[in-house]
């Protein structure tokens, strides 16, 4: 057995109570044949009893060694090559364990470079252990009072280009669809681990090639993240070893300078590692587009895109908008005012172009002005009444005329791009609709903001609530099948998913909707039925009541005549919107049905795992092989790595608009507040998230994050719901919550329409609210300025 001061790799064959964790730790590598710095360790055996104490301050230095230990470490000093001086570590015997890291609680000392200096580095090192952030650290975390014994590492110095840390995975125990994660600091890696610089971040799959989960200028810079070569993936590599070598997810210190990689330490993950949402840099893939999260790109599709949607009905659906206002695709591509693509996609998440050279065409600008009033203008609640509406329910009922099953394949995938077509022709009605009944409700609010103390306190929402709209009908149907006999409840539940079914959580048809999976209805029924069974319990009730009385406050004479006209103005076209978004996806639920059958054929195949892989497919790709094409015998994996994308790219929080400086000019104007109508931001306070204020109130109750609709179940009576987007298959389950929180939408936006019905505070556009509140946080909800304040947790 070795005695003595000792090289590294004699000690990772001793004990940790002699040498430590980092010494021991540091042993392993280098004996598995990892690059680490060459070095020695001083075993706690080489140290006096009170090494780290007052009384022993004079002794050998002030480095606490027994008198015979300090000529051997001369002697191993002189002999380390180590032109960058030495880094002298502490090794506790209780540090870089499984059960606790003590990471950054003991002292470390950089570019010693004399003897004399060795000396008190390691003193400084023993004398960490005795502090009074270390006592406090063994007391969090249950250890005994008493200090740990201590050795002390002394390793070469690297001069590095980048340093950093790598952690293998994301939690003591990794899990298939964790990340490496990776971040960087030019230079020493001590401003990392000392937090006086924000990292470079990057983030990897666990699984070769080790492909990036999100794109990064980091990468590119450090020397690429293409291939097989490229230094990042080369650290993922031998990261991703040392874990295997080691048994188990490892928190690793790296360095890389001219000679190459350097690892410095490794530790077993003790603890989850915080989510990345900070990973990933918001770049166009188009040289110098410029993009928001606008319209179609915001509530109706708060996370990424899966590529059959990608490729598919979503491009179908900003073509056939674009079409509106600035003619069919030929016109628009010999336009130089209207940028090609129209749509697209960052880090998975859909933006819509809004780089328009409009202040260079100034004609064209005005001639494409008036294409665009023209349409808007034009009479589009009869067209959509008599021309749309009718032909999406003829189409839908034509192409149910027989079983898909009973389809050739490519039969099915024409009648599923006829629904395609049906729905984009209806969306680009929408855009028109919808610039009538956002107007009318932003003037009905600048007409009450200037009516002085008759109409204080009154909003635009609250006078535009009420009435017999679907959202009442789809509940009163809901309290039916709660107040139903047993035998009964199956047969009424059908019934409402035939007329109410349709509706989505999400545009991309990779979510399953209400007629999939029921549960969340069947929840909701669960717990009216549990409230009594008394019909409208919770539930929005409409009919003469706040509304109306409100109503009668906006007064008579020329001026009340005019709020009262206005008024009936808005509620018109508030009706029109309840109605007209109710129907937009009636062909939801056929087109997924279509999907999923040839999903069905490709499993039958060979070429699928599950039916519903389908959806991680392009839209080239099923089309290859519908018409006749053989499929690709990578597809199972390459529908993995895409679906381990989605759910990554799940963490991040898109931005308004990517570049993040992007504006729209015209003549001078910026006019970027247009692009992003309805949607509020203000500056955020200490403990405090903001966003649009969009149905008014205050509430203070438990956050309940509800990232999936399979998770809603969990929610309770009276807590704040705490989610990505509302649509409206979500509002049935309004009526359990005290409050909504959501990532995106705006005043305007149908989810803010559908929590005032339920008369209950939200605040929506908060944009990293799923990330960054956690259930139990207690929330004070201020639905009237559009902040949300964490209170703590319950």
């Amino acid at each position: 057995m070795a005695e003595g001061v000792m090289d590294l790799v004699e000690a990772a064959e001793l004990p940790v109570e002699r040498v430590g964790g980092k010494a021991k730790g540091l042993g392993r590598l280098m004996a598995a044949g990892f690059p680490v710095p060459p070095g020695f360790c001083l075993p706690v055996d080489v140290f006096a009893a009170s090494a780290g104490r007052e009384e022993d301050g004079g002794s050998a230095g002030g480095s606490g060694l027994l008198p015979d230990a300090v000529a051997e470490v001369r002697a191993r000093w002189e002999s380390l090559h180590a032109p960058h001086g030495v880094a002298v570590r502490s090794s506790a015997t209780s540090e870089d364990g499984v059960a606790s890291s003590a990471a950054g609680q003991y002292e470390s000392v950089l570019g010693v470079r004399t003897f004399e200096e060795l000396l008190a580095a390691v003193g400084r090192c023993q004398r960490s252990r005795h502090s009074a952030a270390a006592e406090v650290y063994r007391g969090r975390i249950g250890l005994a009072d008493e200090a740990p014994a201590m050795a002390v590492v002394v390793q070469a110095m690297v001069a590095p280009t980048w340093a950093g840390v790598v952690f293998t995975a994301e939690a003591p125990v990794a899990e298939a669809h964790h990340l490496v994660l990776v971040e960087a600091v030019e230079g020493l890696g001590t401003q990392l681990v000392d937090g006086v610089v924000e990292p470079n971040r990057a983030a990897f799959s666990r699984n070769d090639p080790h492909a990036p989960a999100f794109s990064t200028a980091f990468g590119e810079r450090m020397g690429g993240t293409e291939g097989r070569t490229g230094p990042l993936r080369s650290l993922v590599r031998t990261a991703l070893a040392v874990e295997r070598a080691l048994g188990g997810p490892q928190d690793i210190e790296w360095a890389l300078d001219d000679t190459g990689l350097h690892l410095l330490q490794a530790r077993p993950i003790t603890a989850a590692v915080p989510r990345p949402t900070q990973f990933g840099d918001w770049v166009s893939e188009v040289p110098g587009a410029r993009w928001a999260r606008m319209s179609i790109c915001d509530s109706w599709l708060s996370d990424p895109l899966s590529p059959l949607f990608a490729t598919t009905l979503f491009p179908t659906l900003i073509d056939r908008w674009a079409t509106n206002w600035g003619g069919p695709p030929e016109r628009r591509t010999r336009s130089p005012l209207i940028p090609e693509p129209m749509h697209g996609t960052v880090n998975g998440f859909a933006y819509l172009r809004f780089d328009f050279p409009l202040s260079r065409y100034p004609l064209r600008t005005l001639r494409l002005t008036a294409r665009w009033l023209g349409f808007h203008l034009s009479p589009v609640e009869r067209r959509w009444r008599g021309e749309v509406l009718p032909a999406l329910r003829d189409g839908l009922a034509g192409v149910r005329d027989t079983p898909l099953a009973d389809l050739a394949s490519a039969e099915v995938l024409r009648r599923i791009r006829t629904v395609e077509e049906l729905s984009a022709r209806y969306w680009a009605v929408i855009g028109g609709l919808a610039w009538h009944w956002n107007t009318t409700e932003w003037l009905l609010a600048a007409v009450l903001a200037r009516s002085g103390r008759r109409t204080a306190g009154i909003t635009a929402g609250a006078l535009l609530v009420g009435g017999d709209r679907l959202a009442h009908q789809a509940d009163r149907a809901l309290d039916r099948v709660a107040a139903a006999a047993p035998e009964e409840e199956e047969q009424l539940l059908r019934e409402y998913l035939r007329r109410f079914g349709h509706l989505v959580y999400s545009l991309d048809l990779a979510e399953p909707t209400a007629v999939d999976d029921p549960s969340m209805l069947r929840s909701v029924i669960a717990d009216r039925r549990r409230g009594g069974g008394e019909p409208g319990a919770g539930a929005p009730v409409p009919g003469p009541g706040g509304a109306t009385d409100l109503a009668r406050r906006l007064g008579h004479g020329p001026l009340g005549r005019l709020r009262r006209g206005v008024h009936r103005w808005a509620n018109h076209w508030s009706g029109v919107r309840d109605e007209a978004l109710h129907y937009f996806t009636l062909g939801w639920p056929f087109m997924r049905a279509g999907y999923l059958e040839l999903g069905h054929r490709l499993v039958r195949a060979g070429l699928l795992t599950a039916a519903d892989d389908v959806f991680y497919l392009t839209g080239e790709e099923l089309s290859g092989w519908v018409s006749g094409h053989a499929g690709d015998a990578r597809w199972p994996d390459l529908v993995r790595e895409r679906r381990l994308r989605r759910q990554w790219q799940r963490r991040l929080n898109p931005p308004d608009v990517v570049p993040a400086d992007a504006r729209i000019m015209l003549f001078g104007t910026d006019i970027t507040s247009l692009a992003l109508f309805g949607v509020e931001r203000r500056e955020e306070r200490d403990g405090e998230l903001s966003g649009s204020a969009v149905s008014p109130g205050n509430y203070t109750g438990r956050a309940r994050v509800i990232h999936e609709i399979a998770e809603a179940d969990a929610l309770e009576k009276g807590e704040v719901l705490v989610v990505r987007q509302v649509t409206p298959a979500w509002a049935p389950l309004l009526a359990r919550a005290g409050a909504v929180v959501a990532d995106v939408g705006g005043a305007l936006s149908h989810g803010s329409v559908v929590a005032r019905e339920y008369g209950i505070p939200a605040v929506m556009g908060v944009r990293a609210a799923t990330s960054r509140i956690v259930t139990g946080n207690v929330l004070a909800v201020d639905g009237d300025s559009g902040t949300v304040r964490l209170m703590g947790d319950l």
